[in-house]
């Protein structure tokens, strides 16, 4: 058995077992990889921190380093700073863990259930979320009012934790109230997440959640993925058109007021395509007392 008095003579010193060998070494590599951890965007893939620390940590089990079982004043500090890193790398990815999905979405889905309790009617709306929002004047897509109906819709909505903030307001808009109070204010982002007052972070869906969510919508409100621009913003732009259209007309046929067929026709002509409202709507054209166009849609509070 080597001594003490083994180093004097050239003789390597003993060196500790092969399991806690193992497990210096799997420390030593969480301690090198520390720093990487403050690069990683926890919010945005936040299970990538932890890949990161069990990949350093696997790499440092298998390559093991454990120094001399006799120590210096200088190894005794080397290992207790290695052992100190690993650590706080741990505690760290343990906090970015916490933030980013709150106990994998449990401490989310709880408080989203509490935001939501009690709500009697549900709009999808016609606009963004919690930035240049206007929840009781913008065109609503759907309403829910039944109690049955109001809880399958909320149980469509499952959370795996929180994602990065876009600076977009999102669309389309998802609003619960509550006797005649609106009491949650949200909107969907890119079809992925779900931005809601109350609640920090845009709230990244499951799998299951996201899906379920986009066939709703898809189903009754027409909307497909992807589609993120205000339809009743675009149906008033092509009203718009169609009314500049009618008044250069009128122009040029010595006051005559068209008609709908004539606008079309008009349109046909100069190689354009006639306007069509993006909520499926049908347009009529009436006339003011002041002899001006105005078109009118017949999709939900779109005239």
């Amino acid at each position: 058995m080597a001594t003490e008095n083994d180093n004097e003579n050239g003789v390597s010193p003993q060196r500790s077992k092969g399991g806690a060998r193992r497990w210096y070494g799997a420390a030593r590599g969480l301690a090198i990889a520390f720093p990487i951890v403050f690069l990683l965007p926890g919010f945005a893939f936040s299970y990538l921190p932890l890949g990161a620390a069990v990949v350093s940590a696997l790499i440092g089990w298998m390559v093991p380093g454990r120094p001399h079982t006799v120590k210096n004043a200088w190894r005794t500090v080397g290992e207790s700073f290695v052992w100190l890193a690993a650590a706080l790398h741990l505690a760290l990815v343990a906090l970015w863990l916490h933030l980013a999905t709150g106990l994998f979405g449990f401490l989310i889905d709880k408080n989203f259930r509490s935001a939501v309790k009690d709500a009697d009617r549900i709009v999808i709306r016609d606009g963004g979320g919690l930035c240049h929002s206007k929840p009781d004047k913008e065109p609503s897509l759907f309403e829910i009012t039944n109690k049955a109906e109001i809880a399958a819709f909320n149980d469509m909505f499952k959370f795996s934790g929180r994602t990065m903030s876009c600076k977009c307001c999102g669309y389309p808009g998802i609003d619960w109230w509550r006797d005649g109070q609106c009491v949650v204010v949200s909107a969907l982002h890119h079809g992925h997440a779900l931005r809601i007052s109350g609640i920090g972070g845009d709230l990244r869906f499951t799998i299951e959640s996201r899906r379920r969510v986009q066939e709703w919508l898809e189903t009754h409100c027409g909307l497909t993925p992807g589609d993120n621009s205000p339809r009743y913003r675009r149906c008033m732009m092509a009203r718009a058109r169609i009314e500049s259209e009618a008044l250069d007309l009128a122009k040029t046929n010595d006051s005559k007021k068209p008609t709908m067929d004539d606008l079309r026709e008009e349109f046909k002509k100069n190689g354009k395509e006639f306007p069509a409202c993006p909520a499926g709507g049908e347009y009529s054209l009436t006339y003011g007392e002041d002899g001006r166009p105005e078109i009118k849609c017949t999709a939900p509070r779109h005239d």
